[in-house]
């Protein structure tokens, strides 16, 4: 016959919950609420949102932000910013049938020697020739390469974000082709 074990502990009632709050860059709103029972284990964990959820634009819904939690103070978590992504629904939204869409990957080194990734994408309405596709990408790269090498990350990223870069990309590119959307897709922090 077989023995019936001890009493088992409830461990979910030695947890806490700690607030998550975005970095500066963001205006350190709340994120939400991690549970943990140790405050070590918080650091490192991912938080997930979207740009609607922190400025209230619902225009920004299919902007996803991920940030990192950093620093543990008391019962807050503080976070670094991590990656930003657009929703893979919204890119294809943008895409039609006989339309030209460039991808550029680009790593770029900050003025304060920050690493970052973008993914930029620029869509035609109709298709292009090889050689203004080059000049096009060739464009896209050097001018986020010059807006890179004169700026710190938080404001590179934060420009990016709300589009004053892909903006100025948009105006000059439109001398070469008739562009009809730039964006950026994807911002990695390395």
């Amino acid at each position: 016959m077989a023995r019936r074990s001890g009493q088992i502990k409830d461990t979910w009632k030695d947890k806490k919950w700690y607030n998550v709050y975005a970095p500066d860059m963001f205006g350190k709103q709340s994120l939400g609420e991690i549970v943990s029972n140790d405050p070590k284990n918080i650091v490192g964990r991912v938080m997930m949102t979207s740009l609607r959820d922190l400025t209230g634009d619902f225009s920004k819904t299919h902007i996803k932000l991920y940030f990192r939690v950093n620093e543990v103070q008391g019962e807050n978590a503080y976070t670094e910013f991590k990656q930003h992504e657009l929703l893979r629904s919204y890119i294809r939204s943008q895409t039609r049938r006989n339309n030209t869409k460039l991808d550029n990957i680009i790593d770029l080194r900050t003025k304060d020697d920050e690493k970052l990734r973008v993914t930029i994408t620029a869509i035609a309405p109709r298709r292009m020739q090889r050689s203004q596709s080059d000049a096009v990408n060739a464009l896209v790269r050097t001018h986020i390469k010059d807006a890179a090498s004169q700026m710190d990350m938080v404001p590179l990223i934060q420009e990016l974000i709300l589009g004053k870069i892909t903006s100025d990309i948009y105006r000059k590119s439109k001398k070469i082709y008739p562009i009809r959307r730039i964006e950026v897709v994807k911002i990695k922090r390395l």
